[in-house]
């Protein structure tokens, strides 16, 4: 199992390799999901590109995560340390959901480490006011 270390956990993640065309794709999934969730696009794809998948901090097969809250920030610094590590250049940034979050901010904030943006069932608007409640956490205090 591939793990990369980084600020108190450990992030799993598959990379099949540099595939024929030396370019690479990065999957980004969506709240609560794993890299599971690309496996038959990546399954299509490795043969021409080397794919890259990762699970976010406290989902899938990474590790827990002692904060009390992971926000988006914290995912996207994930993922940029995960991508400067792994990819050392451009790619192909497809990401589903909150992955789009994170591919968003890697296309503004980091323009050398993004090729081109796929983004699937995301949006760049606000999250609505009257879906807040429901991201909380439980008081259990």
């Amino acid at each position: 199992m591939a793990t990369f270390e980084l600020d108190g956990t450990s992030l799993y993640y598959e990379d099949t390799g540099p595939g024929s065309t030396g370019e690479t794709i990065a999957f980004s999934h969506g709240l609560l999901w794993g890299t599971e969730l690309f496996a038959a696009q990546i399954a299509a794809l490795r043969a021409r590109y080397r794919c890259i998948a990762w699970d976010h901090r406290g989902q899938g097969r990474s590790g827990a995560d002692h904060r009390v809250c992971i926000g988006m920030e914290l995912v996207w610094q994930d993922a940029t340390q995960l991508l400067d590590k792994l990819a050392g250049g451009p790619v192909h940034f497809c990401g589903l959901s909150m992955g789009g979050f994170v591919g968003m901010r890697m296309a503004a904030r980091r323009r050398d480490l993004v090729r081109s943006l796929i983004l699937l069932e995301t949006s760049s608007d606000p999250e609505p006011v009257d879906n807040i409640a429901r991201y909380r956490m439980p008081d259990h205090g």
